[in-house]
């Protein structure tokens, strides 16, 4: 009977976890495979993620509901929509974090897949939240790598737009040559096309950066172009209204610049008085302090602009127009620089503030050279100003450095197209082979003898040239970053520079900043203002600078030394390595040293 009951008891258990599995298996199959009125579901809450009307955080809730029930589906194209989605409502709740992580889900999803396509998606979305998160670096290097992609797949129109985003994330930084440059090659992309809001951004972010170099006849040249562009209302619309605005209101800044003040004033009242402007508090906020300051330039007693200014912050600050406040403290201590400077040091201070809160390093700059002229004690303020600008100088070179290698696929691929269509017709798969390797082996030899022409004539040049020319020059008209510095410690960091290029100090090894601002009896901040200003180099490109010079005079002038090998003429110098001095004198000269030491030898052989 016990025998019977255990059996039972075991039987029972058995059909339980039958039934179990059967249930979750039935389940996971239901997920894996759902039906059409399952689907039907899960679309419903995609469907209510893209109603504008439902709050965000809604929306939100409908996207989230609708990837939990698509992912175990594994239908690529509706996990995409659902991702998709989802990044881009993140975005909107500026949630960027969050927006990045889903975005590197649909990238690892576009890369499992081999998808080109949601390839480029994912890395102009990262490009986008990395800049709305103001991390720029690296929004530029997503954006170049989303760039090479739309334009792999000749998707003209993303290309274009794409340029207009890395050329106002090198304007922002301050880089306008390199903004200039990728902006040219974004109206290469959308010149002919129907995208006239992305076409008249690259105009006007050209007109920009022209502006920030002050080549005010560009500036007014490009900004002409983007306005032109709105010909009639079906450009206005397409260009929008808010945009446009903003085209005038740069005109009057240019204006202004020149000295042009009636006209600038005139557009700018003109625009305070637009309904569209009014309804924006951010754009009338601009306007108005950009009016006011604009009529302060114009005349230094016009006691109206105090309340224009004044009204323009207090805007700012209900709308917490981050952006506009630095603007708009910096006006304000501008205004007040000659009649208080407490206050004029305050509304400073205030600037330095909102601008590191924005995280602009740009403004920042700014802000600490207006704190400069107010405050005595900077040394701390001169530390900051030190670290941001060299930040900003690698941040910029790194972009350049990333577009450079695109810009040359960029151009290699156009002239490869342009063979190709050519020869489409003419001749067979094996023959373009051939002659591709031809055209590089040619290209090869050609390249090879530019390049001995231009360092044949890189050396002759040097020969000609005095390259010890580093004393300290006629003072530079602009000595604002100075004004930190007493007149006599000045005088006296100048005298020490003098003697320690006299005294050939600068071949000791493994000297440092700190070290040799000690030696001056100064600081490094000091220092590294004083040789930036005087001679527009760092500290450690101006001593790399002196013993290049020595080595090409002592090479000139001493046979022996030509004997040593580059390593100890590397050493000789203060070099530590032989690459590094190698590197040094490439970037001085153009030539190696290798090079130099042969031709002077009277030899023929290669680098």
């Amino acid at each position: 009977m016990k025998h019977r009951l255990v059996n039972f008891y075991r039987y029972a258990v058995l059909g339980v976890v039958f039934l179990m599995t059967t249930a979750i298996y039935s389940q996971t199959k239901s997920l894996t495979n759902p039906t059409q009125k399952q689907l039907d579901s899960l679309e419903s809450y995609y469907n209510l993620s893209k109603t504008d009307s439902l709050p965000l955080s809604e929306r939100l809730e409908n996207v989230t509901s609708y990837l939990e029930g698509i992912l175990p589906s594994r239908k690529d194209s509706l996990i995409y929509d659902g991702l998709m989605q989802k990044t881009f409502l993140l975005g909107k709740a500026n949630q960027y974090d969050s927006a990045i992580a889903y975005t590197h889900r649909l990238y690892d999803m576009a890369i499992q897949n081999r998808d080109t396509l949601y390839i480029g998606h994912a890395y102009n979305k990262l490009g986008i939240y990395y800049r709305k998160d103001n991390q720029l670096a690296k929004a530029f290097n997503y954006y170049n790598k989303a760039f090479r992609i739309s334009r792999k797949n000749k998707d003209t129109l993303k290309a274009g737009r794409i340029l207009l985003s890395m050329a106002n994330i090198q304007t922002s930084l301050g880089d306008y040559s390199g903004s200039k440059t990728t902006a040219a090659d974004g109206v290469a992309y959308l010149e002919y096309t129907t995208d006239l809001r992305s076409l008249a951004g690259l105009y006007h972010i050209i007109s920009v950066a022209n502006r920030g170099q002050k080549n005010y006849t560009e500036a007014i040249k490009y900004n002409t172009q983007a306005l032109v562009l709105a010909k009639d209302s079906l450009s206005i619309n397409t260009i929008r209204i808010k945009n446009i605005l903003i085209f005038k209101n740069t005109k009057a800044n240019i204006l202004a610049d020149q000295g042009r003040y009636d006209q600038a004033i005139t557009i700018l009242e003109k625009l305070a008085t637009n309904p569209i402007a009014q309804q924006d508090q951010k754009e009338y906020a601009r306007i108005l302090g950009n009016l006011g300051y604009v009529q302060w330039l114009q005349n230094k007693d016009n006691k109206n602009c105090e309340t224009i200014l004044l009204t323009a912050l207090d805007i700012r600050k209900k709308a917490n127009d981050i952006k506009g406040l630095v603007t708009s403290n910096m006006y304000l201590t501008k205004y007040y620089l000659d009649k208080d400077r407490t206050k004029a040091l305050q509304y400073a201070e205030f600037t330095y503030y909102y601008a590191k809160k924005w995280g602009s390093l740009t403004s920042t700059l700014k802000a600490l050279g207006l704190i400069f002229q107010l405050k005595k004690d900077v040394q701390e303020e001169a530390m900051v100003y030190d670290r941001v600008h060299h930040k900003m100088q690698e941040i910029n070179q790194k972009n350049r450095e990333i577009y450079a290698v695109t810009k040359y696929e960029n151009k290699k691929l156009t002239q490869q197209n342009v063979v190709l269509q050519k020869e489409k017709n003419k001749i067979a798969t094996w023959g373009i082979v051939i002659s591709g390797l031809l055209l590089l082996s040619i290209g090869g030899i050609v390249y090879y003898y530019y390049k001995q022409y231009v360092y044949k004539k890189r050396f002759l040049q040097l020969l000609a040239t005095n390259t010890q020319q580093d004393s300290i020059p006629t003072p530079p008209k602009d000595k604002t970053t100075l004004s930190v510095i007493s007149e006599e410690a000045l005088q006296h960091l100048l005298s020490q520079l003098q003697q320690f290029e006299e005294q050939q100090a600068y071949l000791t090894p493994n000297i440092n900043a700190k070290d040799l601002a000690k030696s001056f009896g100064s600081n490094t901040s000091y220092l590294s203002m004083v040789v930036n200003t005087y001679k527009q180099k760092s500290i450690s490109q101006y001593i790399n600078d002196l013993r290049v010079g020595y080595a090409i005079e002592k090479l000139q002038a001493d046979p022996i030394f030509r004997k040593y090998t580059i390593k100890a003429i590397a050493q000789e110098v203060g070099f530590n390595s032989s690459e590094i001095f190698a590197k040094k004198f490439y970037k001085k000269t153009g030539i190696y040293p290798s090079y130099f030491v042969k031709k002077l030898e009277g030899e023929k052989d290669e680098v």
